[in-house]
């Protein structure tokens, strides 16, 4: 009998909410029948792992150095204890602010092969899967973390996204909605909200959504590009221009701004670019003359589709890992 044999033994699975253990494991096995529970300890991030495991999100050096210590640890207390939930939840929760997103994922699988039905194993694992745009696992396991009775703002509103990373733009409204009553002016779910509107078609209550957001005081960047794009969407391009300025260089905000000229002559679409992909797309004209109000777009007029691009919606919403004291 292999080791995972005997822990899926040695473990009675409580009942889930939604459906049985059984279809849900089902599913689970499908993307983790490879990885043996006797590879759970290499897992394990060893102190040579933290060198290289920060990011470019890297804070300051000492909370990053907390960080990496806490990983460290957590992921020696996961070598030797791979079927404690709580153990794997911090781990994996310590690698995902690392940057380690990948291991994070893995770590999770692992967890909910046992602990399947446990509420907030599948908001972390849903929530992640949803990041690494795993759109059939995220569903699944947000269904199961999504409850009525103890309901999470971030569940609801990853529910959302996930519809509107789908191209689902209407059906994502009202899990938007129905997380901002459960988290009022709350600028991430507010920024999701508002693209939703944009999406089909309704820029001028996107405008006013991310203007209140924008207000807000916890407001990410990503706020101020969404109303730039949204402001380029109605044709007033010199407010976008402006606003794209405040988060944008001046050279890629006004090429933002040229190129929303040509976008809104072309047929709608069932999505559409954030303000920064806009770069990727347009070029500007070292040579532009004083009288041109924008640089030169060297993209012709009747270019190809627009950019699709899933920048738009905001889909971390974590609080701080855990660290050891």
């Amino acid at each position: 009998m292999t080791r995972l044999e005997r822990y899926r033994s040695s473990v009675t699975p409580r009942l889930p909410r939604l459906g049985t253990v059984a279809s849900l494991t089902a599913s689970l096995l499908l993307g983790a029948c490879s990885a043996s529970t006797d590879l759970l300890p290499s897992i394990a991030m060893k102190p040579s792992d933290t060198t290289t495991g920060a990011t470019s999100d890297s804070t300051s050096a000492s909370p990053q150095t907390e960080l990496q210590k806490a990983t460290i640890y957590w992921g020696q207390e996961y070598a030797k204890k791979p079927t404690d939930l709580q153990t794997a939840l911090n781990y994996a929760m310590d690698l995902k602010a690392l940057g380690e997103k990948g291991k994070a994922l893995s770590v999770l699988q692992q967890a909910a092969l046992i602990h399947g039905s446990d509420q907030k194993l599948a908001s972390e694992y849903g929530r992640l899967a949803l990041e690494m745009d795993q759109f059939g696992i995220a569903n699944q396991m947000l269904t199961v973390a999504d409850d009525p009775t103890k309901p999470d703002w971030r569940v609801v509103s990853a529910r959302g996204t996930l519809m509107a990373k789908q191209g689902k733009y209407a059906d994502a409204v009202p899990f938007y909605e129905r997380a901002l009553t459960l988290s009022p002016d709350n600028p991430t779910v507010m920024n999701n909200l508002a693209m939703a509107y944009a999406m089909t078609g309704d820029a001028k209550k996107a405008e006013g959504i991310l203007r209140q957001a924008l207000a807000s005081p916890n407001a990410a960047p990503k706020v101020r590009e969404n109303l730039a794009l949204v402001l380029g969407l109605q044709g007033r391009y010199d407010e976008s221009k402006a606003i794209g300025t405040g988060v944008l260089n001046p050279e890629i905000a006004s090429a933002n701004a040229n190129y929303l000229r040509q976008m809104v002559k072309l047929e709608p679409r069932t999505a559409m670019p954030d303000a920064r992909s806009f770069a990727s797309n347009t070029s500007t004209s070292v040579s532009a003359s004083a009288s041109q109000p924008y640089p030169v777009q060297n993209t012709a007029a009747n270019a190809s589709p627009l950019p699709v691009s899933q920048g738009v919606w905001q889909t971390t919403t974590d609080e701080a890992p855990p660290l050891v004291h």
